[in-house]
């Protein structure tokens, strides 16, 4: 019970840290950058200098205190109250691991915390030296990106930090360094903080261009009062950034003190902050492995609630994108090609569509454009599908019905085909499927007939298959098989039957098999590799003892090479393949069969071996024979 108390209790000071809700005042602050000799500078930006490798250690003196107290709509209840109190006395190391010409990028590490209290609402979140180091280890650390004037632009992180470390870095990291920096004397801007939206004056201290000050005068939302208005605040706030002659941070100091009132003039926000970084030692300290990586990204006003590992791998797998960029990419992009990185981009953009499910149909104005490329639309319906969530479904069957969706006739089929790659189908997506044949019947349009014949048998395959809507969409697909025109239609039809993995396939598909047609005999392999049934590894096995093509015995293979062969099943491939039943050319087949099975023994390496004696084969062939039957040998003792 302790532990699950904990846990409750670092989500919520994270959130309360995440909220901006994290100060405490003590005495008078004596002033740091009092002990600082201030040079005159020639330079205002970037604010301070980095040498790549050279770590900067600082005293940081951080205490804070929140309260949180939203009143309840009855008009006798109670008010909800939050309150989180934090006290650290420690070392904050910054080390510089790159500087460019578009900027810089830090290490942040907290070490040797003399004073190290966390208490949200009466539970102490760090009690003792063993929860310090479960939540703050020596071993953490983050990346600050900042751009070329200095300002921070993003936080960086690995899976293997623990939460409570990520937000307060990330808190820090906001504090210590200002969002928005610009080449001039004073300059008024709106701060998009953890806190909320506030008016901030920037300002280098006449004739001392080493001291730069920000004095925040009023915010304009706060995101702790949540839609409850704020009718009055008051606002004291002043923070002082120190450097050197030579351009080096010497010293941060940073007070605030908010009080927020609501219409009953019943506090709703109270914060107290002192914030001090002195610096202590300056020398060159190796640089982390090349390969270290930190893929979780938070922007600075970024709200983060970790208690969903689920949220948490989205948000590293989005790598900091958002919304907003994808939809200014996409709008830039004139065809897929254009877009730099495309893989890269599509699962960053799924995932930041995820994370935002309500933003999905802001495609739908993309989409519908005049002159959009087709592929620009097979690409976001590729990013809807990624998505996959109920919003996202919605959206990729409002634009398949649009008329714009049919502008380009070949587009069009894939895009129909794209329905069925949804992983997590809804049943309006049958609904919508079915609609669509029908229509491709009456229209006696044969494309788009097949491509949703396949969608509809993917998309009965991530069903139940005892629901009504699988058992339609495989009486639907059965019917095509019987009813079909022709061998090619049959062959399509068989292809979009299979695609259901259903086990009526092993009743359905077994006498196309013998069919007169290759091209039907091997739509019928290809049915039966999703049959879940064992049975239908041996129907294509057995295909094989009298099957001469070698478009099918290809398609025969193919399909075993999905499927699990035990030893009967290889003994039975060894018969065939001894008896020179492969025919020429298909080896490479046979192969890729023999690869998934090594640990066979001897029929895979008598395989291997009846194959390697033959006179016309490839050299490249031949060698990945050799290299094969070297394998298994060494598995079977030499």
């Amino acid at each position: 019970m302790r532990r699950s108390t904990l846990v409750r209790g670092v989500a919520g000071l994270g959130a309360l840290v995440c909220l901006g809700a994290l100060p405490f005042w003590l005495s008078e602050p004596s002033s740091s950058a009092g002990t600082v000799e201030a040079a005159e500078s020639s330079h205002r930006l970037p604010l301070f200098r980095w040498r790549v490798g050279e770590a900067h250690t600082f005293h940081l003196v951080w205490d804070d205190l929140t309260r949180v107290a939203l009143p309840m709509p009855a008009p006798d209840a109670k008010a909800q109250e939050l309150e989180g109190v934090l006290h650290l006395d420690g070392e904050l190391t910054l080390q510089a691991l790159e500087s460019r010409a578009t900027g810089t990028r830090l290490r942040l590490t907290l070490r040797r915390l003399a004073r190290h209290e966390a208490v949200l609402s009466g539970q102490a979140l760090l009690p003792d030296a063993a929860a310090l180091q479960a939540h703050l280890p020596d071993t953490a650390s983050a990346w600050l990106e900042l751009d070329a004037r200095g300002a921070l632009q993003a936080v960086r992180f690995s899976e293997a930090e623990p939460p409570l470390f990520r937000q307060f870095a990330q808190t820090l990291a906001a504090e210590l360094f200002p969002s928005e920096l610009r080449d001039a004397a004073s300059w008024t801007t709106t701060e998009s903080t953890q806190t909320g939206e506030v008016a901030a004056t920037f300002a280098f201290e006449p004739g001392d261009g080493s001291r730069l000050t920000r004095r925040r005068s009023r915010y304009q939302s706060l995101r702790a009062a949540g839609a409850w208005p704020v009718a009055k605040q008051e606002l004291g706030s002043l923070a002082t950034f120190d450097r050197d002659a030579e351009g080096h941070l010497v010293a941060i100091s940073q007070d605030e003190v908010l009080d927020a009132l609501g219409a009953d003039g019943q506090v709703l926000v109270s914060r107290r902050l002192r914030l001090r970084l002195t610096y202590q030692s300056r020398q060159m300290q190796p640089l982390p492995p090349s390969d270290e990586q930190k893929w979780v990204v938070r922007t600075p006003s970024q709200i983060a609630f970790e208690t969903d590992p689920e949220q948490g791998q989205l948000r590293s797998q989005a790598a900091g994108m958002t919304v907003d960029e994808l939809l200014e990419t996409l709008e830039d992009a004139t065809s897929p090609d254009a877009i730099v990185g495309l893989d890269v981009f599509a699962r960053r953009a799924i995932a930041a569509l995820q994370l935002e499910p309500k933003r999905c149909q802001e495609l739908t104005r993309l989409f519908l454009r005049p002159g959009t490329h087709p592929g620009m639309r097979e690409l976001m319906l590729d990013l809807l599908v990624g998505a996959g969530h109920p919003q996202a479904q919605a959206t990729l069957r409002t634009l398949l019905l649009a008329p714009e969706a049919r502008a380009h006739a070949g587009a069009y089929v894939m895009m129909v085909q794209r329905a069925g790659f949804v992983t997590k189908p809804e049943p309006e997506m049958g609904v919508m499927l079915n609609g669509l044949l029908d229509r491709a019947r009456t229209e006696h349009d044969v494309p788009v007939e097949r491509a949703t014949s396949y969608a509809l048998g993917a998309w009965a395959s991530r069903l139940d298959p005892e629901s009504v809507e699988a058992r339609a969409a495989l009486r639907t697909l059965e019917s095509a098989v019987a009813d079909a025109a022709g061998d090619e239609a049959r062959a399509h039809a068989l292809r979009a039957l299979g695609g259901t993995a259903a086990e009526r396939l092993v009743d359905v598909v077994p006498p196309h098999l013998r069919a007169q047609s290759p091209d039907v005999r091997a739509a019928a392999a290809d049915a039966l590799r999703q049959a879940p049934q064992e049975l239908a590894t041996r129907l294509l096995l057995d295909a094989l003892e009298t099957e001469k093509d070698r478009s099918v015995q290809r398609a025969l293979l193919d399909a075993l090479n999905t499927r699990s062969l035990d030893a009967v099943a290889l003994e039975h491939l060894r018969a065939w393949v001894v008896s020179g039943g492969l025919a020429p050319g298909e080896e490479p087949a046979l192969l890729a069969v023999a690869a998934q099975h090594l640990e066979g023994g001897t029929p895979v390496f008598q395989m291997l071996q009846a194959i390697a004696v033959r006179p016309d084969l490839q050299a490249p062939t031949r060698a990945r024979v050799m290299a094969l039957m070297a394998q298994v040998g060494a598995q079977l003792g030499g």
